[in-house]
């Protein structure tokens, strides 16, 4: 088993222990989008500035950038959650950036997939075509943040590029988030089926942390290696 599936099962246990103790201690009964929403546009700018720096920072660390492209509107109205999209995007693509070349450049360059790096000459003599294309196709796929970062790609092509790449996505989940939005107005999280679902989370969850105490425990060797010099040498 690879370390990368290891790690997804941990993970996934983890998530679905979440969810399960959620529902347990009646979490969902007290969930509110619209008090969330409320407190978060009563703090201001402050609350816009949160959601950007932690889109710009958790993003790179792993966190699926969808998340946040489709919360944005459950908050926000649609032209604040576009900006505020738009600026986190741009945030952990410059985060990443600088990772990549300045902290962490040699670490980066052994886990970059072989695959892209046959853009690096067209990055250096064509940057910002290569880059909006780039964007316009992965957005800010983790693989292709550090790729970029390491890269021989000058600042300026990068960072116009990227500012206009990630355009099309970030509307697009922005349209999707107000789907969702209006979909949730409709159907309350507190109304749903939790008396059906709950006993079945609980289960999945026992089954997960138990499976993943197991693996975890057979294949300890391999979490020394998950996060180290060799955890991604075999991708």
């Amino acid at each position: 088993m690879s370390s990368r599936r290891l790690r997804l099962i941990v993970l996934a246990a983890i998530a679905v222990s979440l969810v399960a103790l959620f529902y347990i201690v009646g979490g969902y009964g007290n969930f509110d989008p619209a008090t969330i929403r409320a407190w978060l546009r009563g703090t201001g700018a402050w609350g816009g500035l949160i959601f950007v720096l932690a889109y710009s920072c958790l993003q790179p660390l792993g966190v699926r950038a969808v998340l946040f492209l489709l919360s944005a509107p459950l908050i926000w109205g649609p032209i604040d959650a576009f900006f505020l999209s738009w600026a986190g995007a741009i945030g952990t693509a410059l985060v990443s950036f600088m990772i990549a070349r300045f902290v962490a450049r040699d670490w980066v360059q052994r886990r970059i997939p072989r695959g892209l790096r046959r853009f690096d000459d067209r990055l250096y003599t064509d940057g910002f075509r290569t880059v909006l294309l780039l964007r316009l196709m992965f957005h800010t796929t983790p693989a292709l943040q550090y790729a970029l970062g390491v890269s021989r790609v000058a600042a300026r092509p990068f960072f116009v590029g990227t500012v206009l790449g990630v355009v099309p996505f970030t509307l697009a989940m922005t349209l999707a988030g107000l789907e969702v939005s209006t979909w949730l107005e409709h159907h309350p999280i507190a109304t749903w089926p939790w008396a059906e679902l709950g006993p079945l989370i609980v289960v999945s969850a026992a089954v997960l942390v138990a499976g993943g105490a197991l693996i975890a425990r057979r294949w300890r060797p391999m979490f020394g290696a998950m996060w180290g010099e060799g955890a991604y040498e075999a991708r």
